[in-house]
């Protein structure tokens, strides 16, 4: 007997195809664990066909989720306008499609959480006016501008970025040929990638990323154009060149010291230092060439001074999760089961482990977040 109601909603197969996705499967590995074939999972997956209650029970089991995780109605199509992805060009395609479904599970988590909290109202700029490098750079500055964040270094960008209502977040387990992505459904979402160990290099991929949500919206992504545009905007909007072209040490032997005190000041990598003044015309490309060579001799792919830049992680879902259980008297357990997933499949989307939000269930006194207020 097919299991086609739960609670009187019909069985969505795009929700298994989620699922199986979150868990990095193929539809022959989902058959093979319900002893079925790959055309009756293809088939669950389009709607065509309903599982049965005991196959259901055993999918469910199998891809860490709860059967209600198939009965949530589908809140967002992540097409490739919607997604912006910083990643290497040898990327798989599997590899961008996993990192997609952990996006629609951390939007759903959003979701969930936005019934018991106000996230802040997004304050985005948006420009779609510019064909140059000093369009972007103007962009760059129109949007330091608009959140009054001056022309000097930006302590946390990670803040700046939450502030304006993009939502942050770490994916674990996804491949390291993602480094990081964007998208723009219901508000911005901005992902790093726990496989890089640089705090320099995050910052500069969310740069990257915020240039992709003021830039590019309903734009498809991805191609040299608009990952250099995005670049562009990254440097220009971390490092202004009016700034920058002042403190820059210009000589000619390269000042290394100097430099790692750059990196400091401005939270950047001295890779992305070099590039901005190769950009600037503070070094002529010969120049530029021999430095970075010299850098990469030495300091290979991560750079020895790292530890002077202060890892950033994201705030507003670690916040809300502690005023979800705080105000609403909710527990983790409460929150795996509105999500309808296991802690292991939520630990996936998070840069902090769902099961360390246990103490705040006997603790009275929460610290509130003051970024966003309850709902009343």
């Amino acid at each position: 007997m097919h299991y086609s109601k739960f609670n009187g909603h019909d069985f969505f197969g795009h929700s298994l195809k989620l699922a199986r996705l979150l868990n990095g499967l193929t539809l022959a590995e989902v058959a093979n664990t319900i002893g079925t074939s790959r055309q009756y999972i293809h088939q669950l997956e389009t709607g065509s066909r309903n599982p049965t209650t005991e196959q259901l029970g055993t999918l469910a089991q199998c891809l860490r989720v709860k059967n209600e995780f198939f009965y949530v109605i589908p809140t967002g199509i992540l097409d490739d306008t919607s997604v912006h992805f910083r990643s290497n060009r040898a990327a798989k395609q599997s590899s961008r499609i996993h990192a997609k479904a952990n996006v629609a599970l951390f939007i759903r988590l959003i979701d969930v959480l936005s019934n018991y909290v106000d996230f802040p109202e997004l304050n985005f700029p948006s420009e779609d006016n510019f064909s140059t490098s000093a369009d972007i750079e103007r962009i760059a500055e129109n949007t330091r501008k608009h959140w009054g964040l001056g022309l000097g270094p930006i302590d946390n960008i990670t803040q700046v970025v939450e502030c304006a209502g993009a939502i942050t977040t770490t994916f674990s387990g996804v491949s390291h040929d993602v480094d990081a992505l964007s998208s723009v459904i219901k508000r911005p979402v901005i992902v790093r990638n726990d496989a890089k160990n640089s705090s320099s290099r995050l910052r500069f991929d969310i740069a990257h990323e915020l240039g992709h949500i003021i830039m590019h919206e309903d734009i498809l992504t991805g191609c040299k154009k608009t990952e250099m545009e995005a670049n562009r905007f990254a440097s220009a909007f971390l490092l202004p060149r009016s700034s920058f072209a002042k403190e820059f040490p210009v000589g000619d032997r390269m000042n290394w010291k100097a430099l790692s005190a750059l990196k400091k000041r401005w939270g950047t990598s001295k890779a992305a230092l070099l590039y901005r003044a190769r950009q600037l015309g503070l070094l002529t490309e010969s120049k530029y060439k021999g430095h970075t060579t010299t850098l990469k001799k030495y300091e290979a792919k991560k750079e020895k001074d790292d530890y002077l830049i202060a890892f950033e992680k994201s705030e507003l879902i670690p916040d809300a999760i502690q005023n979800y259980m705080k105000f609403y008297s909710k527990n983790v357990n409460d929150l795996l089961n509105e999500l309808h997933v296991d802690y292991s499949l939520l630990n996936q989307i998070l840069d902090v482990d769902i099961l360390s939000f246990k103490a705040f269930e006997q603790e009275s006194n929460v610290i509130s977040i003051t970024s966003f207020g309850v709902n009343n």
